[in-house]
């Protein structure tokens, strides 16, 4: 049986890489989350509410890049959990304003455990110094989009 090989194009293309280690990583987060029930969506939200007192699920939508309809089933997810409580906004009854409860800032530090080893597990033959700079470029690259909506 013949070997195939992956066409240098594809090696050399950024979407090509990304696309493979995003598989790679949300692959082994996924699975590290499945034994608490948790999807990585659901725990992304529940990351997002751990730096404010609360927020709307309009912000959480823009902020995580997620469909409206999809963040509503994300958060009725959490709030079966009581990982989140959803109330409407005194001041704009249209609002949903969501906030994370004692149970869920548990929830999400265990949760930061489990995914943090599972990144480590994924990415394991990189090095610290390789990460920081997929950080720092990502940062950049995130930064510029920034930009360039502001503009």
């Amino acid at each position: 049986m013949a070997t195939f090989e992956i066409p240098t194009a594809l090696l050399e293309s950024p979407s090509f890489q990304l696309e493979r280690l995003r598989r790679r990583t949300r692959d082994a987060v996924e699975n590290s989350l499945t034994a608490s029930n948790t999807s990585l969506r659901e725990y992304w939200v529940l990351s997002c509410l751990m730096n404010t007192e609360a927020t709307s699920q309009t912000a959480l939508c823009a902020l995580l890049a997620v469909d409206a309809s999809d963040m509503v089933r994300l958060i009725d997810s959490l709030e079966k959990k009581n990982w989140v409580k959803r109330e409407r906004d005194s001041k704009d009854r249209r609002r949903q304003i969501v906030k994370a409860t004692k149970k869920g800032r548990k929830a999400q530090a265990e949760l930061a455990e489990l995914v943090s080893a599972a990144e480590h597990t994924a990415l394991y033959e990189s090095t610290q110094k390789q990460l920081k700079h997929l950080r720092k470029l990502a940062d950049a690259i995130f930064e510029a989009e920034e930009n360039d909506t502001t503009d």
